[in-house]
């Protein structure tokens, strides 16, 4: 299992975590919306739906640009925890504790990039992004 923080941006996750790597050092992964979404319009598809800095092997920084449609960013609210379970089956078991007296943001379930992904608030105001 392994824990990152998830940071929330409304169109500056790429200049925030090309700004990180210069200071950080690491290597940057950057998945656009129109990478996975061919009908995403010419705002949403370069909007980053999936990006990654890997600082050490350890130790990873995610971001992403909400995208419309999408549940909206308050303000001071813009990191989450990250977990990344190894099998879908505790993923969801991570999901479902920690939503106890929480709220769901996103149900956990397979996604059309190929895993199981879920956004819950725990019952402390934490937010929670758990993928498998």
């Amino acid at each position: 299992m392994n824990f990152y923080p998830y940071l929330t941006f409304t169109g500056q996750a790429e200049a925030a975590l090309k700004f990180y790597q210069t200071i950080l050092g690491g290597q940057l992964s950057l998945q656009r919306a129109g990478d996975l979404f061919p009908d995403a319009d010419e705002t949403t598809a370069p909007l980053i739906v999936h990006g990654v800095l890997s600082v050490l092997p350890t130790f990873q920084i995610v971001a992403l640009d909400v995208i419309p449609g999408a549940p909206t960013v308050t303000p001071g609210a813009t990191v989450s925890m990250g977990i990344h379970s190894d099998s879908e089956h505790s993923g969801q078991k991570l999901f479902d504790q920690l939503g106890v007296n929480g709220e769901v943001v996103i149900p956990f379930d397979k996604k059309s990039w190929g895993g199981a992904f879920g956004i819950v608030t725990d019952k402390f105001g934490v937010r929670w992004n758990i993928d498998a």
